[in-house]
């Protein structure tokens, strides 16, 4: 089986690195794109909706709290996109305020989580995520 190919679009460094040392843990090999902000993440996404969905990230791990653009404009955009309105995007937060949860599922989130600051509550959060994703879940194919 090939990468698992994941666009993380966070800003803070700090979460940043704590994602990708989760990641190198994954019991499932990842290819990790990482971009500041939500705009950057649909230039990406673009660039491969011209080439048919080859090298397409499988899944999406995406910050609500961003410059340029932020993860709630980004999830709608990509919900409205004639290739990517099916992408699974995750969205991880700080947030414990319940509308900030209503709208991100309302705006299209695959699931909401509550970011923790430990590596090893990550490393849970993250396989759980990878398992569900890459092992239970079946991907719908625009392609």
């Amino acid at each position: 089986m090939s990468a698992a190919r994941i666009l993380l679009v966070e800003d803070d460094p700090d979460d940043v690195f704590l994602l990708q040392k989760v990641l190198e843990r994954a019991p499932i090999d990842v290819e990790l794109t990482v971009v500041g902000h939500g705009q950057a993440a649909l230039d990406i996404l673009n660039s491969h909706s011209s080439i048919h969905g080859e090298d397409v990230p499988a899944l999406v791990l995406l910050d609500l709290n961003m410059p340029v653009m932020d993860g709630h404009e980004f999830i709608q955009i990509v919900r409205q996109h004639p290739v990517f309105y099916s992408l699974p995007i995750i969205v991880l937060t700080t947030s414990s305020d319940n509308a900030v949860v209503r709208r991100a599922y309302k705006e299209g989130a695959s699931a909401v989580i509550t970011k923790v600051d430990s590596l090893e509550g990550m490393s849970e959060i993250v396989n759980a995520i990878a398992d569900f994703w890459f092992h239970t879940a079946r991907p719908f194919n625009t392609h």
